[in-house]
């Protein structure tokens, strides 16, 4: 099931990446966004989940951080690459992939053999640096439920944690949640240039269209850095 939809390129934001450039022009295909939220203590490398070409990802294996205190706007992070991703409140807790372009200029999708796999689009800014890093995951596949199945529950307030490669953690709090028709994507609002640490996260939602065997609508959650964390050990 595709769950792509084209869209204008977004305009060029302030990016900044570990290891890219983010001088690409996009035809944005959005699928799923897997959001998760909680941060891992404790975390090794995750083989065999997602199998063919993709990268098994590092995950953690204890609970979120708790008790970081939050401000209404943190200071950019240090470059480091995303490998899970977390959202406490709806009891999502997810692996990272690397999204990169298709043949035809369209952000990959994350692969549906790898229901519980997310996707941060990787010529985008990483996630706790200045600029709206993007993750996206799938609602759902032929078998069931998939990464992002309840992604809109969240709610303004609400944190997002992404665990990143030097063990530190990006603690972000929702601002909103927004449902649109794929029709009227509000690229700019999603890939525009953002002078604070931001977080989007995206997935299908709305009726399925059975025609185009995609869903109508987005989902799309807009959220701001809040804290660092970083591991005494």
């Amino acid at each position: 099931m595709s769950l792509r939809v084209a869209e204008r390129p977004p305009a060029r934001g302030d990016v900044a990446d570990a290891s890219r450039s983010g001088g690409h022009r996009l035809i944005l295909a959005l699928a799923g966004v897997i959001t998760l939220g909680g941060v891992l203590l404790i975390w090794f490398g995750l083989s065999g989940i997602v199998g063919g070409e993709h990268e098994a990802a590092p995950v953690a294996t204890a609970g979120p951080v708790t008790g970081v205190p939050l401000s209404k706007m943190a200071k950019p992070m240090a470059a480091a690459r995303p490998t899970a991703v977390y959202i406490p409140s709806i009891g999502i807790a997810a692996p990272l992939t690397e999204l990169g372009l298709d043949a035809l200029g369209a952000i990959q999708n994350p692969p549906l053999d790898a229901p519980n796999l997310a996707g941060w689009y990787r010529y985008g800014p990483v996630p706790g640096q200045r600029g709206a890093a993007v993750i996206t995951g799938h609602l759902d596949t032929r078998s069931g439920p998939a990464v992002f199945a309840r992604l809109k529950e969240v709610k303004r307030g609400d944190q997002v944690q992404v665990l990143r490669a030097d063990r530190s953690v990006a603690v972000f709090v929702v601002d909103k949640v927004e449902h649109t028709p794929k029709s009227r994507f509000p690229a700019k609002k999603v890939y525009g240039k953002l002078r604070y640490p931001g977080l989007r996260l995206v997935t299908c939602g709305g009726a399925f269209d059975r025609q185009a065997h995609s869903y109508r609508d987005n989902t799309i959650v807009y959220a701001h850095l809040a804290a660092p964390y970083y591991p005494k050990n």
